[in-house]
């Protein structure tokens, strides 16, 4: 429980910049339209390829030394980075400390590995559903507070409210967090090792091949979402706020459905039900880019929430099924790695997308590539 508070907690802070960081970008100097999709890509970007590179390291580290440790090291990590934001003078330093912010925290990946490793196999999923759920809920208020606070405050005021959020979660876990007696591991497991076991693991690369495609069509539209939102006539001065407020229904219905697909992964194929949560969300993915106004994304947002809750847990539930106990935190690593691959080529490719081809066809793109994974997923056999 304690876990799961200080990941609503943290994530509330790495989701409140999301509406208005392409709006950033512009407050940074870069004015051109076609340029700050670009460059809206790179600043999402930035984190994910750090945070991929070194996913697995901090992995890794957590299997041999403790995995509380890796979550406190996140958490803290998360803090200092976020601050730092709110003080860039251009739009490449706030690149260069978005890779700072990757390569530092990746709370999502030591949360994964502590959660996997101090809970029953056959309790997982449901542990998994939990925790998505905490991390769903903070994604519901941190783009809502973000977007209200930078609508009335401006946009920087908000990395220092970020960086106390972070700050308490971090206490939260160096006080709280509770882990089973861990006993240092003696056995020659190194990163090259938990590498050399998932290639060797059919069933292991192929559900890592499926996590990247799937987060990357989840997450393709994200850098330049708020240029959507602001193309289907949503208010000016009230754009982050109704941004927040679009990814906050997301969340919303995340929040209930992920337990419920949590303990249908402890029970069920993944196949089935990563096929199905694809479809729809794919579907309901391209039916926004056909919309006339704002105002109908938010019930074709709902169908994303409930689905989408299902996708990555029940890849991540899969893998854990495959996953020795003496290597959870690598290879958990390892899974969030490339679910952070997966998001770095959206994110890079989103505003090349949109620049040569439109925002419309970026959010329909998005629901073709989370098709296919469907397709994939259910035609795979192990």
């Amino acid at each position: 429980m304690v876990l799961a508070i200080s990941q609503f907690i943290a994530m509330v802070g790495m989701t409140a910049c999301i509406p208005f960081l392409p709006l950033y970008v512009r407050e940074l100097g870069v004015t051109d339209p076609e340029q700050a999709k670009v460059w809206s890509g790179y600043v999402m970007a930035a984190t994910t390829l750090t945070g991929a590179l070194f996913a697995p390291l901090w992995g890794f580290i957590g299997d041999k030394y403790g995995r509380k440790m890796m979550n406190v090291r996140a958490a803290f990590g998360l803090t200092v980075t976020i601050v730092m934001m709110g003080y860039v003078a251009n739009v490449e330093q706030l690149v260069i400390v978005r890779l700072l912010l990757g390569a530092l925290s990746g709370v999502i990946a030591s949360a994964l590995a502590f959660a996997t490793s101090n809970t029953p196999k056959e309790e997982s999923g449901f542990a998994i559903g939990v925790l998505q759920s905490s991390l769903s809920a903070g994604t519901i208020i941190g783009p809502f507070i973000g977007g209200s606070i930078a609508d009335s405050q401006g946009i920087r005021p908000v990395f220092n409210l970020i960086g106390v959020l972070c700050f308490i979660s971090t206490i939260l876990l160096i006080v709280f967090l509770k882990e089973d007696k861990f006993e240092k591991k003696t056995e020659q497991i190194s990163i090259l090792s938990n590498i050399k076991f998932v290639w060797s693991n059919k069933n292991l690369l192929y559900l890592v091949l499926f996590v990247t495609l799937a987060q990357a069509g989840i997450q393709l539209s994200l850098p330049v979402f708020a240029f959507f939102v602001e193309k289907l006539h949503a208010p000016h001065n009230l754009l982050a706020t109704i941004t927040g407020l679009l990814f906050g229904v997301v969340a919303f219905f995340s929040i209930i459905f992920a337990p419920k697909w949590g303990k249908r992964n402890d029970k069920k194929d993944w196949r089935k039900t990563v096929f199905v949560a694809t479809s729809v969300v794919g579907l309901a993915t391209m039916a926004q880019a056909f919309v006339p106004n704002f105002y109908y994304l938010f019930p074709l947002r709902i169908f994303i929430g409930i689905f989408v809750a299902a996708i990555i847990p029940s890849l991540y539930s899969a893998i854990n099924r495959e996953t020795p106990a003496e290597s959870k935190g690598g290879i958990m690593g390892l899974a969030s790695s490339s679910n952070m691959f997966g998001t770095f080529a959206a994110y890079l490719s989103s505003g090349y997308i949109a620049s040569a081809f439109g925002l419309n066809a970026t959010i329909a793109i998005s629901g073709v590539v989370l098709l296919i994974v469907g397709l994939l997923a259910k035609r795979f056999k192990s």
